[in-house]
């Protein structure tokens, strides 16, 4: 892409110096001095960017030498053969140069030795038009580009500031997650369990009434539940990201150890995305977790298939068959339903109608995550690199097919209006018209109403030939050729 990039800009350079050898304009260029021209702005397109500094110094050298040996035959052509190289490079050495310091003392040295050479060559005029090219082909140019620079910077400052505070906020985020869980499992954990003994011990005490025992169990029953709620929250806490997915079979036949009956359908998912594999593996464990703590004896169907448009993994288990010894918090389902919603999944769990329980999760293929910083920041460089290549190739389109349109009209317009000298020179004063209508051209090359009776045709078919401007002047009257001139235009 860069080697495409750096061949645009250089044919952009290269045309005015194309221009420069085929116009017939005082000072055009010899085909020698293009050539070299033309290897100049290759190598500086080529070292722009790793010496910035230099290529602008010898970009404005070649501009000056062009403009001095050239101003005293003809300002035109000595201006602007260089004038986009000139302005092209100034703009990228602008741009690519880590310090401006460098670059603006290689301008006011060019801006005196323009002075100087202006003095020398052709005097005080000579020298202001050589300062005010040197100041709009490059002074200008080099500011835009460490305009450019500076705003670049600008926003690669704010990117990295988002990212680091992204990072912090995710590096904080989970050492007060962890900080929380520690917490929580240490010190209200062991209370509890402390607490648990405490009233266990009450519940089997024979020195108290059944009154009194019956209390006991009642609070050592809600101590448990209060464990199984604290151990759901440090469970919701605690990172899990970096440990190892236990595979789907593996968890069924863990659970059929358990003495847990399974009826699997499985459609023989391949490999699914790691986040997606992770959320299967947390909806399945936690399901079944929850049949062998809320309904004991009860079977269970768990179904994995694939989708048009993602992944569905069903457990659905039929009502206990004997009371449950565990109380649920309902926070174990909650933290599901978030971590299927955070994968762009959609989640369900709830009481059947002819009895038991069933959770649903339907997973996409790969997560829809919100993007992070770095994401989104890469995103939107796509996107501008993508609107800024449609915009050249728009712009470069729409100012080709001008270019071909005119070119073509200018041939068009030469081939169809050009007289040949050969017929030209047989032409006689007193000829009928109808005897040489044969020979004349099917167009006039210009009209002119101070001469309503003559006709002009060009002289030379090449539309960029330097005598292009020459006509031949017929003139009839009662159609009659009355008069025939050669018009020289030009120098």
């Amino acid at each position: 892409m860069r080697v495409v990039r750096a061949l645009s800009l250089w044919v952009l350079t290269a045309l005015p110096v194309l221009w420069a050898v085929v116009t017939s304009l005082p000072g055009r260029l010899p085909v020698w001095e293009a050539v070299a021209y033309l290897v100049v702005l290759a190598a500086c397109v080529a070292l722009v960017r790793r010496r910035p500094v230099v290529v602008l110094v010898v970009a404005l050298a070649a501009w000056q030498v062009c403009f001095f040996s050239r101003v005293s035959v003809g300002s035109t052509v000595s201006t602007f053969t260089l004038s986009f190289g000139l302005i092209t490079l100034s703009f990228l050495a602008g741009k690519y140069a880590t310090a401006g310091h460098h670059g603006a003392v290689a301008l006011a040295v060019a801006v005196g030795t323009g002075v100087i050479g202006g003095l020398v060559s052709g005097g005080a005029d000579t020298s202001i038009a050589a300062v005010a090219g040197a100041a709009v082909f490059a002074v200008l140019p080099w500011s835009g580009g460490r305009y450019r620079r500076r705003y670049a910077e600008m926003i690669e400052a704010g990117w990295d500031r988002a990212e680091q505070s992204e990072r912090e906020a995710d590096q904080a985020r989970t050492r007060e997650r962890a900080r929380l869980a520690a917490e929580m499992h240490d010190l209200v954990g062991h209370e509890l369990a402390q607490a648990a003994l405490t009233v266990g011990a009450l519940e089997v005490s024979p020195s108290l009434p059944a009154d009194q025992r019956a209390a006991a169990r009642a609070a050592r029953a809600s101590v448990t539940a209060a464990s199984e709620r604290l151990a759901d929250a440090v469970r919701l806490l605690r990172a899990e990201e970096d440990d190892a997915v236990e595979s789907f079979d593996a968890v069924i036949d863990r659970a059929r150890e358990s003495g847990l009956a399974i009826d699997v359908t499985s459609d023989g998912i391949v490999q699914p995305d790691a986040v997606i594999a992770r959320t299967i593996h947390r909806v399945l464990t936690e399901a079944l977790t929850n049949v062998i703590k809320h309904a004991p004896g009860a079977s269970v169907a768990v179904s994995l298939r694939s989708t048009s448009d993602g992944i569905d993994l069903d457990v659905i288990n039929e009502p206990a068959q004997r009371p449950a010894s565990a109380t649920g918090s309902g926070y174990g389902l909650l933290g599901l339903a978030e971590r299927v919603t955070l994968v762009g999944g959609r989640f369900d769990a709830g009481p059947r109608p002819q009895g038991g329980f069933a959770v649903t999760a339907h997973l996409p293929d790969k997560p829809v995550l919100t993007p992070s910083t770095s994401s989104f920041r890469r995103l939107v460089e796509q996107r501008v690199r993508h609107s800024a290549r449609r915009t050249v190739l728009l712009a470069a389109g729409i100012s080709g097919a001008l270019v071909i349109s005119v070119l073509g009209y200018l041939v068009f317009d030469a081939v169809t209006s050009t007289l040949d000298p050969a017929d030209y020179e047989r032409l006689r004063v007193g000829q009928a018209e109808a005897e040489i209508s044969g020979v004349l051209p099917q167009r006039t090359r210009v009209d002119n109403a101070d001469h309503p009776n003559c006709r002009h045709y060009g002289t030379h078919i090449n539309p960029f030939d330097e005598r292009r401007l020459d006509l031949y002047r017929l003139c009839f009257r009662d159609g009659v050729l009355v008069d025939k001139a050669l018009l020289v235009r030009g120098p």
